[in-house]
């Protein structure tokens, strides 16, 4: 987690101030609904709302625009602020609120004023343009009638703080006002900017008094080189095994968030392409359902064949106008009446039943084609859903965008922007016991390491019944041994759908035994020959 709370934020607010202040914005974009970037130069300031990291900081890596289009609030907060300098920014008490001060000579020769609220308070943090008398030009995120019903964030109304409990600042409260919350147990009830993380650290008005003195400490806390805590403060977590520190907040964050895999490029992106396998699973689950039915109905065909030749062997007795003829069902050994259109001559009914049964078989195969097509597309975007759980970078994710771009789930669009070449390895690796392991990190690069990569006498390992990555191990490498090959099938199965600590079987088998039938989809493969092993699915590797 990344401890965040006032006492934080008023060093946090220092670093910024030190490093963009008298800085022009030269360039604006919002990279989601939920988050924007205010370019100073080379340096970026980002602001996100997303509830599960609402954070502001100065971003070193590119964040990348998924908008369709301009926001009303983006064309708005482009008009006020570019070309504007930044002067100040302020920390309201120790709320978890910056306010960032602009100014700049307007085209009538002004001095133009705006400010720029930054709320960081979980799922209602925003971003709210004032003028100079604090009157709203527009909010990052519109709020409903029921959400306003304690303050309202309509344009040209004035900004006022959200409600909350009055709490003491502390850097006026007395030692014992402290020993008298402190003895009560409510500190954070009573002393502004004090979270749950440090109260704990808190036993002391000296400590108190520390912790409001100390110069800013950025460190990220590990445990079995997981980051479990990001801080800018002196505060220990209980249980951790390494520590980083940092020079500064923003070098930190940065890394904590690459650590995370917490970027907005990253989680959009995420979103984006789960949201197009949504969409995709659910048309093909409909069309699913009405294959089905089909083939109930096409099944029929048979009984139409034979209602055509128990009518053959009456044709002679029918007349023209007739409506039913009675005749003998050799097939079940009983009369049967048919009816029949008196429109029609005898052989037109007669052709008419043995066409709706050639029609009806025709339908049934195709039907049945596409029940497996359709089959394997879910298999397919299962196994596509796997990859994106499991990608660690939003180069990972871009190469899964590419592959669906490629299989027409994504039209991709005309922007020169995307039109860069890139450079893309077709695989991961893996070091064990100084042998190289090689896997797809998505179903494109499954089929280039089994198909193309692999030799015939390489091995090749994949979870049974399971989307995931394939494995590939060398000849040269390769060592017949249950130790060797039970630690090649648990990469197979940490790199799969399998959930930790779940028992699965992995296949084993040469590259010269595996086949892939036309028209399968990507990473799809079939084997008549192979070892298997049964193992645990780590929880880490």
């Amino acid at each position: 987690m990344f401890y965040l709370d006032g006492i934080s934020l008023s060093k946090i607010k220092i670093e910024l101030e030190e490093n963009l202040k008298n800085k022009k914005v030269g360039k604006i974009f919002q990279n989601s609904s939920l988050s924007l970037t205010l370019h100073f130069g080379k340096k970026a300031l980002f602001f996100s709302c997303n509830p599960s990291l609402p954070i502001c900081y100065i971003n070193e890596d590119k964040e990348e625009n998924f908008l369709e289009e301009n926001s009303s609030f983006l064309l708005l907060i482009r008009k006020y602020l570019i070309n504007s300098a930044l002067i100040k920014i302020e920390q309201l008490g120790f709320d978890r609120i910056l306010k960032f001060s602009f100014s700049k000579i307007n085209e009538l020769g002004e001095i133009q004023n705006n400010f720029l609220y930054f709320e960081i308070m979980s799922k209602y943090s925003n971003v709210i343009l004032t003028d100079k008398d604090n009157k709203i030009i527009s909010v990052l995120k519109k709020k409903s009638l029921e959400e306003n019903s304690l303050r309202t964030l309509f344009n040209g109304e004035v900004y006022t703080q959200p409600i909350v409990t009055k709490k003491i600042n502390p850097l006026y409260i007395t030692e014992k006002e402290f020993e008298k919350y402190l003895e009560e147990n409510n500190i954070i009830e009573n002393i502004e900017g004090i979270g749950k993380l440090l109260k704990n650290q808190i036993n002391s008005f000296e400590n108190l008094t520390k912790f409001l003195k100390d110069n800013i400490s950025p460190k990220i806390y590990f445990k079995n080189d997981t980051p479990i805590l990001a801080t800018v403060l002196n505060i220990i977590p209980k249980d951790f095994d390494k520590e980083i520190p940092f020079s500064t907040y923003g070098e930190m964050i940065n890394n904590y968030i690459k650590l995370k895999s917490l970027s907005s490029s990253f989680t959009l992106l995420k979103n984006r392409l789960f949201s197009v396998l949504d969409k995709e699973e659910k048309k093909s689950l409909k069309i699913l359902k009405n294959i089905k039915k089909d083939i109930e109905i096409m099944k029929e065909h048979e009984k139409y064949k034979n209602l055509g030749d128990i009518l053959a062997s009456v044709l002679y007795s029918i007349k023209k106008g007739d409506t039913k003829v009675k005749a003998y069902d050799f097939y079940n050994n009983c009369e049967i009446t048919i009816d029949i259109d008196p429109l029609l001559s005898p052989q037109s009914n007669l052709s008419k039943i043995y066409k709706k049964s050639s029609k009806m078989k025709r339908g049934l195969e195709i039907s049945k084609e596409r029940l497996v097509e359709f089959s394997n597309k879910l298999t397919y975007i299962d196994s596509v859903r796997t990859f994106i759980e499991k990608s660690k970078n939003i180069d990972e994710l871009k190469n899964i965008e590419k592959e669906l771009i490629e299989e027409k789930y994504i039209i991709e669009k005309n922007n020169k922007k995307n039109k860069k070449k890139t450079v893309d390895i077709p695989y991961g690796t893996i070091s064990l016991d100084n042998k190289i392991l090689y896997f797809g990190r998505n179903n494109k690069e499954n089929d280039y390491l089994t198909f193309k990569f692999a030799r015939k006498d390489d091995m090749w390992f994949h979870i049974k019944d399971m989307p995931g990555s394939h494995f590939i191990v060398r000849k040269e490498d390769f060592v017949n041994d249950e130790e060797f090959i039970k630690k090649v099938a648990e990469y197979s199965a940490y790199y799969s759908k399998a959930n930790s600590g779940e028992k699965v079987v992995v296949d084993y088998t040469q590259k010269k035994n595996l086949n892939k039938p036309k028209g399968a989809p990507l990473g799809f493969v079939t084997y008549n020959v192979w070892n298997s092993i049964t193992v645990i699915t780590p929880e880490k590797i």
